[in-house]
């Protein structure tokens, strides 16, 4: 009998590009100056080449959930969706299972024996580049 192990999560993501997906949208209560206020975390799975077969590398931001002009959740759908919200209301949970090309940074926090590895650029995924229509634009594939 194979019994499978399921991966164990690791946020300790080395920085560079890797192709990524949605996992996991929610709520979640963050104490500010002795106030609970809600933001918004959003997780993704990345994929590192290379990487342990019994390791699931993730990475997570959380955001102000607030779709207001140059708000940083707006701006990330933005370069993420490849579009502006046209919409009068937003359902986060649509995010949940869609693809992304992430940017990793880290950054060194005074106190923590490791760096938080910062999803600094969230964007469409990149297509293979043999697809109907698209065309190699460094450092990027365009489509259509």
């Amino acid at each position: 009998m194979v019994i499978p192990v399921p991966p164990k999560d690791s946020f300790d993501v080395e920085p560079g590009r890797y192709a990524a997906k949605c996992i996991d949208v929610r709520e979640r209560s963050q104490l500010e100056r002795k106030a609970s206020n809600k933001r918004l975390r959003i997780v993704w799975e990345v994929k590192v080449p290379g990487g342990a077969e019994s390791v699931r590398y993730l990475v997570a931001k959380n955001y102000e959930p607030t779709l207001t002009r140059h708000s940083e959740l707006r701006d990330d759908l933005i370069s993420w969706l490849g579009h502006d919200i046209q919409a009068r209301t937003f359902d986060t949970a649509t995010l949940k299972g869609r693809e992304a090309t992430i940017t990793v940074t880290n950054i060194e926090n005074d106190g923590w024996e490791k760096p938080y590895c910062y999803p600094a650029l969230i964007e469409p995924p990149e297509v293979e580049p043999d697809s109907k229509d698209c065309r190699i634009v460094s450092p990027r594939v365009v489509c259509g």
